[in-house]
């Protein structure tokens, strides 16, 4: 059941601006707002959610982590493990201290 919400929510996400104007056209063509309603209350909805639980940041702190992690194995590619394991462990730390502070 929980994915029939994630599929809207993806659905929405991607292409929320075109089936709200194809709402909007069904309206215009028949006065039937049902369709546009609910689009629309989706879209706010989602919208709110995202704010409130910070998903977008969280998301850039996650790309963020994940680039400075893939830069450093670039810049030091004679690293040993237990070095790279070190710095991956700094970069989560980071991570984790962004999460906190958002």
């Amino acid at each position: 059941m929980a994915a029939l919400p994630q599929f809207l929510a993806g659905a929405l996400e991607n292409h929320g601006e075109t089936i709200q104007q194809a709402a909007l056209l069904n309206y215009l063509k028949t006065g039937d707002s049902q369709a546009l309603e609910a689009i629309t209350t989706f879209k706010l909805c989602n919208s709110v959610l995202k704010t409130l639980s910070k998903e977008d940041e969280i998301e850039a702190a996650r790309a963020e982590t994940t680039l400075a992690i893939a830069k450093w194995v670039k810049d030091h590619p004679y690293a040993t493990q237990a070095q790279t394991q070190a710095e991956v462990q700094q970069q989560i730390d980071i991570f984790k201290q962004k999460i906190k502070n958002i």
